[in-house]
């Protein structure tokens, strides 16, 4: 009989798998480390904080642009202040924003302090360019430089010789020359003023009636811009007189029209600024020959010598330097020879008063044209007079 197995007992199948499998060690227990020092601390609390957010700035839609774009001062500048900075060879990137010319807001040109921030490589703006301009820059940009197309000193010549003529030939003629000229300056000056309205007004809607814009007004200011220099031949209160209706009734006739006061400032400017210097050179005349040749002489001494040194000049005040200094030699001769009306000290007195105020009037032909370079031809060839005109013979009626 087979022997019993006892319980318990190991089976020889049994002690060989026991025998292959192997024994499982326990886990080791982790303990933490008492010797961490305090800086560790520190820092893993720090890591555990959660940081705060940080707020992105959006960078600005790039507005798309039709045809090429062009690099230029004002989208250097904007660039440098959001941190852009446009490719070689003048494409932007995705961060520049690309200012299209003709837009909202910009003009075509950079402004005058982006233009000197960039010449002076500064890249800000110097005191003067930004804002209201200087006075000396103010009075620069009156100064225009002398045109040099067209046959200008041949024509200069001829009227100095007209206007020398005419003086020496009595008052009656010297009052035809001027009104001749006078008219003609009345004319262009309204005509120069009715084209930068017209310019101005891009919207057909609102652009100046055929009335404002016609040939009506051109006529009115050249008739009383040429009566006034034949009344001053006949009498210097008759000039006084017709000087102060012409602008009145100037005014009338506009608001009889339906014209707005304002729309008769061009007329008015046409009709006094032209009609004073013609006056004065007639009054002049009137009074003594020998101070209307002093007038005439200084006053063309000056024009000469602006244009013929203003027209290579560098800076627009070599011009009238130099004319100022052909007017004071004109002054040395009056001044030597002591000629009627006056003595040495009364004609260095009128000297330095025309030369003086030659420059001050070619300012003020500026000041009252729609820009200074306003093509009025007639007027830039008497402008010279419009203030040394009246001052010389204030001269004269004191001196007598």
């Amino acid at each position: 009989m087979a022997r019993s197995t006892e319980v318990g007992a190991p089976t020889p199948g049994a002690a060989s798998t026991e025998a292959d499998e192997p024994e499982l060690a326990a886990p080791p227990v982790v303990r933490p480390r008492r010797a961490a020092s305090r800086a560790g601390r520190r820092s893993a609390a720090k890591s555990e904080t959660p940081e705060k957010p940080v707020a992105s700035v959006p960078t600005p839609p790039v507005p798309a642009v039709a045809g090429p774009v062009t690099i230029g001062p004002e989208t250097i500048a904007t660039a440098a202040r959001v941190g852009a900075r446009p490719e070689p060879g003048g494409r932007p990137t995705a961060e520049t924003p690309v200012v299209p010319s003709g837009a909202p807001g910009t003009t075509g040109a950079p402004s005058a302090a982006t233009a000197a921030a960039t010449a002076t490589g500064t890249g800000t703006p110097t005191p003067g360019a930004s804002g209201a301009p200087s006075a000396s820059g103010r009075l620069a940009a009156l100064l225009v430089p002398p045109d040099t197309r067209g046959p200008r000193v041949r024509v200069g010549v001829l009227w100095f010789l007209l206007v020398l003529a005419a003086a020496t030939s009595g008052r009656q003629w010297t009052a035809a020359l001027w009104a001749l000229v006078s008219a003609l300056a009345g004319y262009q000056t309204v005509a120069v003023w009715q084209q930068a309205a017209t310019e101005q007004a891009s919207d057909p809607e609102l652009r100046p009636d055929p009335l404002a814009s016609g040939g009506l007004f051109r006529i009115v200011a050249a008739f009383f811009a040429g009566l006034l220099p034949i009344a001053t031949a006949y009498g210097t209160g008759t000039a006084g007189l017709a000087l102060i209706a012409a602008p009145l009734l100037v005014v009338l006739l506009h608001l009889a029209l339906g014209q707005r006061i304002g729309d008769a400032g061009p007329s008015v400017i046409a009709i006094v600024l032209p009609a004073l210097a013609a006056i004065s050179v007639v009054v002049a005349v009137r009074a003594n020959l020998w101070a209307g040749l002093f007038l005439i002489l200084a006053v063309s001494l000056y024009d000469a010598g602006a244009f013929l040194l203003g027209a290579e000049a560098t800076g627009r005040w070599e011009g009238p330097v130099a004319g100022m200094i052909g007017a004071l030699g004109v002054t040395f001769t009056m001044a030597t020879f002591q000629s009627p009306p006056f003595d040495r000290t009364g004609a260095w007195i009128a000297g330095l008063v025309i030369a003086v105020c030659c420059p001050i009037g070619q300012w003020l032909a500026s000041e009252f044209l729609p820009s200074a370079e306003a093509r009025a031809l007639a007027l830039r060839r008497i402008d010279a007079y419009l203030v040394a005109g009246p001052a010389f013979v204030l001269v004269i009626w004191l001196s007598s």
